[in-house]
């Protein structure tokens, strides 16, 4: 598959540039991380198939305190595409992005963000440009046993898989689309939680 790149992390800086102004680095519990086999909430057991993205929930600032992504949390395109599907997840709805870019065996890449709440009026065939602000973070029940977070899927996707069948389990089980790990086409500043830290993180 071809080498992409691109600048999302960028475009979340400035999106969220009041809550992430001091920012220094993404935090991830070893579960937040693509392919992971385990939870990061509730009793930390094992998941049904691998992780098939990356989850973006905490952070560290410059003056060494914590920070949370929230529900005011805006979620920029990753690259310049079109909305092909939105669809309820279990923690809010899931936007399926398709760009014009392809593999040399013919497959589309497409970002697919979870349990997001979509940007007004947005809805599946709008265009969207790279950086443009799509949603934001879902607001999440009360009583949900996860703290609000960004979903994040790449993946190549061929032509002969249609729009309807696009679905988290799809997207982890068919043997034609291709998962990317965003932390190898976004670069960014980055720890992984240590068992020792994750009271001081608050994850739960």
């Amino acid at each position: 598959m071809p080498k992409i790149s691109g600048r999302f992390f960028d475009y979340l800086l400035i999106g969220n540039a009041e809550s992430l102004a001091d920012f220094q680095w993404w935090l991830f519990h070893p579960g937040m991380l693509f392919q992971s086999r385990t939870q990061w909430w509730g009793k930390r057991g094992p998941r049904n198939r691998p992780h098939e993205g990356l989850d973006l929930c905490c952070y560290a600032n410059a003056t060494g305190r914590n920070g949370r992504v929230g529900q005011d949390f805006c979620i920029p395109a990753t690259f310049t595409g079109q909305i092909v599907k939105i669809e309820d997840d279990f923690l809010g709805k899931s936007i399926y992005l398709g760009h014009g870019i392809y593999s040399p065996n013919g497959r589309r890449l497409f970002t697919v963000y979870g349990h997001t709440t979509p940007r007004g009026l947005l809805t599946a065939g709008d265009r969207v440009a790279e950086g443009e602000i799509i949603g934001a973070v879902s607001v999440l029940a009360k009583k949900a046993l996860v703290r609000p977070h960004l979903h994040l899927t790449l993946a190549w996707i061929p032509p002969a898989v249609p729009v309807d069948r696009l679905s988290w389990p799809n997207l982890g089980s068919d043997p034609g689309i291709t998962l990317i790990d965003p932390l190898i086409v976004f670069p960014t500043a980055y720890r992984i939680i240590a068992a020792k830290e994750e009271s001081t993180v608050n994850l739960l």
